[in-house]
């Protein structure tokens, strides 16, 4: 089996651990490398292994697809070790297939961010990403594996259509489903047995890189990994909703500049020049937005926000606005590119248990096996941008009849983007700029 570059682009895979970025164009790089992100690093989401424990198969195959079409002659996944399950099922779809180059499969300790990409690149190859750098500066190409999966599909002639994602948190039967593009959260949580609270927000995504949701009505995209139902007065919902300015006033009247943040900061220990404490120390002297160069390459993993600050400060927001602030000035990252590791590294990795403690989250953390999903069949909300690069534009009309796996919608010519397909048969009610709805 083999696939092109214009196969990928036309399924409309993008990345499905991140931002979304268009793997079309990830894949026509020339790299020894291709890594397979496999570590799901974010707590209380089950998705990854799911897809790992029930596809294995097709993630090796679309694994060694991708690996052809950038050279790779090496072909590492990154698994957390403690996830039994997925190292067997992974293991021996790789002894079956047998195909090239061979695949070998890293285990990973369980610490948060493993599965930052500059992180795992370097626990897989020993390689540093340069600061402001992405992998094919080290001759690496990393995808997660869901992407991978998506990308046998599309050798398959199947286009991308759904998502896998954790349903969890305070809901009666926490589950892993495949569900279609366009399906409400409200559909997902009433799917895993419906709250256990009245009052209650979604966390979408994971809680060191996700977002507070409370519109339920909220539709699935590419880059949905999980739908975490928290109670509304929970601590961890209550700083998350705090406004920006509130969050800066905070640090500016209360930072002690400890240095905790940048201490146990991942990209620091990897030898990078980003020191959260430093952009702390920027609010003290400006108004908001402040900038400052200590936090121009954040990764923004949230580290130093959710865990190291002794206080219960906002550091990375401080690295982002900093980020926000240069690139509206147009000024790029002119530090070093040639960094070494602090001699700490390997002793301040952050513990996956001990991270939700201290967020305060142990108790939402559940097995969510997977579960076959029935539902989205009233009604989906095709949103036309769902990752980065170009929003879609409609190729379909109101009232048209559109079959399963049909083009809804398509990047406009010479942009960064992706086709959006139908999930599944259905009629066009409506079309925007911004949304296709079916029903």
């Amino acid at each position: 089996m083999s696939i092109t570059i214009e196969q990928i682009a036309e399924a409309g895979v993008v990345g499905m651990g991140g931002a979304g970025f268009p793997t079309w164009k990830k894949l026509q790089a020339s790299v020894d490398t291709l890594l397979v992100n496999a570590a799901e690093c974010e707590p209380l989401l089950r998705k990854d292994n799911v897809v790992l424990q029930t596809r294995a198969a097709e993630v090796v195959r679309g694994a060694e697809l991708a690996a052809r079409l950038v050279g790779a002659n090496r072909l590492m996944i990154g698994i957390k070790g403690k996830n039994k399950a997925s190292l067997v099922a992974i293991r021996a779809a790789i002894a079956e297939h047998r195909g090239e180059p061979m695949m070998d499969v890293v285990e990973l300790g369980d610490f948060y961010p493993a599965g930052d990409e500059v992180t795992l690149v370097y626990e897989l190859t020993g390689r540093i990403v340069p600061p402001a750098g992405i992998p094919l500066h080290v001759g690496c190409v990393v995808i997660n594996n869901e992407t991978a999966l998506n990308i046998a599909e599309a050798a398959s002639g199947r286009a991308v259509t759904h998502s896998y994602l954790t349903i969890s948190g305070e809901v009666r039967k926490p589950c892993t489903v495949r569900a279609p593009l366009g399906v409400s959260f409200r559909e997902l949580v009433e799917f895993a047995g419906g709250s256990k609270l009245r009052e209650f927000v979604i966390l979408d995504g994971g809680p060191m890189m996700g977002h507070i949701i409370e519109d339920l009505d909220t539709p699935v995209v590419k880059t949905s990994s999980g739908v975490i139902v928290l109670p509304r007065d929970h601590p961890y919902v209550e700083r998350e909703l705090r406004s920006r300015l509130t969050k800066f006033r905070i640090g500016k009247s209360v930072c002690d500049q400890c240095s905790l943040c940048t201490q146990l900061c991942p990209r620091y220990l990897l030898g990078h020049p980003l020191e959260p404490h430093q952009a702390m120390r920027q609010q003290f002297v400006t108004e908001f937005p402040a900038h400052s160069r200590w936090g121009q390459v954040c990764c923004e993993c949230g580290l130093c926000t959710l865990y190291a600050c002794p206080e219960g400060l906002y550091p990375r927001e401080a690295c982002q606005d900093s980020k926000r602030s240069l690139a509206a000035l147009g000024e790029p990252y002119n530090g070093p590119k040639d960094v070494t590791p602090h001699p700490m590294y390997a002793n301040r990795k952050v513990p996956t248990k001990r991270l939700l403690m201290r967020i305060g989250l142990s108790r939402f953390e559940h097995d969510a096996p997977f579960t076959e999903f029935n539902g989205g069949l009233d009604s989906l909300r095709i949103l036309l941008k769902q990752h980065i690069g170009a929003a879609a534009v409609p190729c379909v009309k109101e009232g048209e009849m559109v079959s399963a796996g049909q083009v809804l919608a398509r990047p406009p010519a010479g942009e960064l983007g992706v086709p959006v397909h139908a999930p599944r048969a259905a009629r066009v009610t409506r079309t925007t700029h911004e949304e296709i709805n079916l029903s």
